[in-house]
């Protein structure tokens, strides 16, 4: 009996429906727009928190920087060392090369300068840098073409270059094999050894990559370092690391403590922590903006069944005289508005698929989509419905049988 009864309100609030498209449409709208941004919107927000961390790795994993100088915020990707005078020596990067393998896997000194860099009767502008050969594991940076410098070329300071892939566009024919040319950094004759790959990044694909020796030969003419990268072991060590370290390199320096450091260590933690805070912030806003748009299609539903109500009084009246309890009228329009919301969130997530997935191939924006928002969006418009057209069927039930029949 109560299949029946369910079936038959199932059917009522379907008729019902049918004999108002446009209506039961423009009703349903505003759900479909609320799933469908609630979707999008997280999606777009998660796409760029994965984004920022694949940036992030692309830079090396389980990174620590040694920097010289004070300071400066939690950037990994500080270039601009050739104003700050280098204070990490030799001593310091034996220390670190002293805890492979156990503490950390690899260090790589490093020091930069801008040049000019000729080929031929070309020429362009870029940033040198001096590295050793554990440079392109712990930066996770590698070349696409020919060969990193050598053991060799770094322990007789011989003048070996990388290069970037944009010095390469700059100064050669697509498709010109660079590898043994020769080209002046600074008016200093350097042989290519290969091309390193792209990374999308202005500075570092317009870089050049020398033996640090040869660097502190012809570039610097100082055996000071201005940064050293360190790659731990593992993740869970890296906030442990860069205490030790810190410690470590106060006490060679003979510094009382790190308010008269002449370093400071960067962790990749720290930057991936606040990023991640600031993505799921940003994600978490944007689906409240967009959560609102559902509370605002139910107002509409609501608004709509009240419409119903009115106009279908007589029905009820009929219905009532012939039988129908208060709670069967209940059922229907809380059926109706159950079936109204319900349908626009499966059209909603419909619309938030293929338009996150527009986004991603067709505008240029990272985007995920997550199930749990899906889920989330789906669920909100089904109490959506319960919620807001549970008053208008309330009081569609509490209408008294006589003046119903009245109602013209």
């Amino acid at each position: 009996m109560t299949t029946f009864k369910f079936t038959e309100s199932v059917k009522m609030s379907f008729r019902s429906i049918a004999s108002n498209k446009r209506r039961s449409f423009l009703t349903a709208l505003g759900v479909m727009i609320g799933v469908a941004a609630v979707i999008t919107l997280v999606a777009l927000g998660n796409g760029t928190q994965k984004s920022v961390e694949q940036s992030l790795e692309s830079l090396g994993s389980n990174l620590l920087i040694l920097y010289s100088g004070q300071p400066k915020g939690g950037s990994l990707v500080r270039r601009n060392t050739t104003n700050i005078q280098p204070s990490l020596t030799g001593e310091d990067l034996e220390f670190l090369e002293s805890l492979i393998p156990e503490i950390i896997r690899s260090a790589a000194p490093e020091s930069s300068s801008s040049g000019q860099i000729k080929y031929s009767n070309k020429n362009t502008a870029g940033t040198i840098i001096g590295t050793n050969l554990s440079y392109p594991e712990v930066r996770n940076f590698h070349p696409v073409y020919g060969s990193f410098f050598s053991e060799n070329d770094l322990a007789a300071r011989k003048p070996s270059a990388v290069i970037g892939a944009q010095i390469y566009r700059d100064l050669f024919i697509d498709g010109e094999d660079p590898v043994g040319q020769k080209i002046r950094i600074n008016g200093v004759s350097f042989v290519v050894t290969g091309i390193m790959e792209e990374k999308g990044s202005s500075t570092s694909d317009s870089s050049i990559f020398i033996p640090i020796s040869t660097f502190q030969k012809y570039i610097s003419g100082s055996s000071m370092y201005a940064l050293i990268n360190i790659q731990a072991v593992d993740l869970d060590s890296m906030r442990e690391l860069q205490t030790y370290i810190e410690n470590e390199i106060l006490r060679l320096h003979k510094l009382p403590n790190m308010d008269a450091a002449d370093f400071y260590v960067a962790n990749q933690l720290d930057l991936l922590n606040t990023l991640q805070g600031v993505t799921s912030t940003f994600t978490l806003l944007l689906g409240s903006i967009a959560a609102i748009s559902l509370i605002v299609g139910g107002i509409g539903i609501m608004n709509i069944m009240l419409v119903a109500v009115t106009e279908r009084t007589r029905e009820i009246g009929i219905r009532m005289a012939l039988g129908a309890k208060s709670s069967d009228i209940l059922s229907q329009f809380l059926t109706e508005a159950i079936i109204l919301s319900v349908g626009g969130g499966l059209i909603g997530i419909f619309l938030g698929v293929t338009t996150a997935i527009g986004a991603n191939k067709f505008g240029g924006m990272a985007s995920a989509i997550s199930g749990e928002s899906i889920i989330l969006a789906f669920g909100f418009s089904v109490v959506t419905g319960l919620f807001f057209g549970g008053y208008p069927a309330y009081q569609a039930s509490k209408l008294d049988p006589i003046e119903a029949l009245r109602y013209e």
